[in-house]
C-alpha cells in the first residue's frame, strides 16, 4: 500500500467534512458578516479600473447587501486602485520542484471627496493562503488555486467593507474641512 492512499482518504474525508459543516450554515467565530452591517456611510460612488472584475463585484455585492447604496452622485467616492496576485514557491521536493506556494494578493482602494482630494488612503489590503501542488493532478491544483483565489476576493471584500465600518460621514467631513484649511 503506498503512501498516496492513506493522505487521499484523509483529504477526502477533511473535504467532506468541511462540505457538511458549511451547508449546515456553521461558521468560525467572526467569519460571518454581522460586523458588515454596520457601514454608517449609506451612500458611495464606486469605481475600479476594472469595473468588469471580480473583486469589483464581489465589493459592489457586499456593499449593497450592507445598505450602502452605491450612486454616481454620492459625497464620497469608493476608488479601487487595482489588486496585485502572487505566487511564491516556499518549499520544495527532492527533486528541487515546488511542492508549495504562498498566495497573496492585494487590494489598493482609497476613498475621495467630490473634488477628488483623498480622504482616505490610498492603502492596501493583503489576503494570504498556502497551496500544496500535488504532483499526481494537476487539473485539481490549478482548480484548487482558482478556489483559493476566490476566498481571497472575499477575505480583502470583507477587510474592506470592515474599514468602511469603522468610518463615518462626520470623520470624513472633517478631513474635507481639513483640506479645506490647508488649501491657499
Amino acid at each position: 500500500m503506498s503512501l498516496n492512499r492513506p493522505r487521499r482518504l484523509l483529504t477526502a474525508t477533511l473535504l467532506g467534512i468541511t462540505l457538511v459543516l458549511s451547508g449546515c450554515g456553521f461558521q468560525l467565530r467572526g467569519t460571518g458578516s454581522g460586523a458588515l452591517e454596520n457601514v454608517e456611510l449609506r451612500e458611495l460612488r464606486l469605481s475600479a479600473i476594472d469595473n468588469l472584475g471580480q473583486t469589483h463585484q464581489e465589493v459592489r455585492d457586499m456593499l449593497r447587501s450592507s445598505g450602502v447604496r452605491l450612486s454616481a452622485s454620492a459625497p464620497y467616492h469608493l476608488q479601487l486602485l487595482g489588486e496585485q496576485n502572487e505566487r511564491s514557491a516556499v518549499s520544495y521536493t527532492t527533486r528541487a520542484s515546488p511542492a508549495e506556494f504562498q498566495l497573496t494578493s492585494r487590494l489598493s482602494y482609497q476613498i475621495l471627496d467630490r473634488q477628488g482630494r483623498a480622504l482616505v488612503g490610498p492603502e492596501t489590503l493583503e489576503a494570504q493562503r498556502a497551496l500544496v501542488r500535488d504532483r499526481d493532478n494537476v487539473v485539481a491544483g490549478s482548480e484548487e488555486e482558482e478556489l483559493l483565489r476566490q476566498e481571497m476576493r472575499r477575505d480583502l471584500s470583507r477587510q474592506l467593507l470592515l474599514r468602511l465600518s469603522s468610518l463615518s460621514s462626520r470623520e470624513l467631513q472633517a478631513r474635507e474641512r481639513e483640506l479645506d484649511r490647508a488649501a491657499p
